[in-house]
């Protein structure tokens, strides 16, 4: 009886590591899941050490991560680290595919050797060099609260847009301008301040539905936008900015403020009394516009702390005597000294 036991138990244990293990597989992203992927970054909860080790980007000056360490560059970018994309490969035609949430302002998204990428009104606009020469490109953006799925093909004869799986239709006109310089690598940002969840680039033509369907777990998991809470408060108490030799190996931090509740402008809000996590230094350069004149109303745009597990292995700073008021982190893009 007991072995008869031992052996199901056995089986059972077999067929459900065999599951997992199938499970596992079908979940993990891998360079070889589509022809000719040259870079690949998805962001995804949970998922920082494996994106630091996988994608090689790096934050510089304002630029922050994400709830779901997404990429957030704000007045700052970020820049891949030894990645060598080099225009050979490009003979043939190249794909790049990304799942952004867009600004809604002017700003530079995406630079790559071969190509930038504009947000302008409304539209994104892909200023290009490859086998067919020099190129310009407009198309206008789909606008709804999720984050959508761009894939954009070059090939002699021409270029093709595909978003959330749909073909786009695009403008064509002629680059007369010379091709601004670019790094050997990615650059994401410039004064852009929408949201990038993922980015790849392949030295082949990939079907845009296709990578649209091996996309949507990402889309999914990204669910909707998280919703602001907008305040006017009055500053209570304030914990004194570190000196950038406090921070140690850390180039980023925050301190933590506590307010007084005065009128809910936007959102839900039911405390009277919040402390709020503001960023001080960020790529070792102290930030501006943190609160820091007590008995002073301030306006703030605000989250849920918790909802933002990135910021669990940041530096931080808490001076404040209240500590069961609730905690939010300020979600407004952060101004440093010497920024662009």
């Amino acid at each position: 009886m007991i072995f008869a036991r031992r052996i199901h138990y056995f089986w059972w244990l077999l067929l459900f590591v065999s599951g997992n293990a199938h499970s596992q597989s079908d979940l993990k992203p891998s360079l070889e899941s589509n022809s000719g992927t040259i870079f690949l970054w998805e962001s995804g909860k949970h998922k920082r050490g494996l994106n630091e080790q996988k994608s090689r980007f790096k934050p510089e000056g304002s630029a922050r991560y994400g709830n779901h360490f997404d990429l957030d560059p704000g007045h700052g970018r970020f820049v891949s680290k030894d990645v060598k994309i080099t225009d050979k490969i490009f003979t043939k035609g190249w794909t790049m595919e990304i799942v952004i949430t867009p600004s809604g302002v002017d700003g530079q998204l995406i630079s790559l050797p071969f190509a930038h990428l504009f947000e302008r009104q409304n539209s994104l606009i892909l200023r290009s060099k490859g086998p067919g020469g020099s190129s310009k490109i407009r198309f206008k953006i789909i606008r709804h609260k999720k984050p959508i799925h761009i894939v954009i093909s070059s090939t002699r004869s021409g270029v093709e847009v595909h978003q959330n799986g749909e073909l786009t239709r695009i403008e064509v006109k002629a680059d007369k301008d010379p091709f601004e310089s670019a790094p050997s690598g990615i650059v994401v940002g410039g004064s852009w301040f929408g949201r990038l969840y993922k980015v790849a680039v392949y030295s082949s033509i990939n079907e845009g539905k296709v990578l649209y369907g091996s996309a949507k777990p990402l889309l999914d998991s990204i669910g909707q936008i998280i919703p602001s809470i907008e305040v006017r408060c009055r500053l209570k108490e304030k914990t004194r900015s570190p000196r950038i030799n406090d921070l140690g190996p850390y180039a980023r931090c925050l301190i933590y403020n506590l307010y007084d509740v005065h009128r809910v402008i936007e959102g839900d809000l039911k405390a009277k009394v919040i402390a709020v996590a503001h960023w001080a230094v960020l790529d070792r350069k102290y930030v501006t516009d943190v609160p820091a004149h007590s008995e002073k109303d301030f306006h703030l745009i605000i989250e849920p702390y918790f909802l933002h597990p990135q910021l669990k292995s940041e530096r931080q700073f808490n001076d404040i005597s209240n500590f069961d008021a609730p905690v939010f982190y300020d979600v407004s893009v952060p101004k440093i000294i010497g920024a662009r």
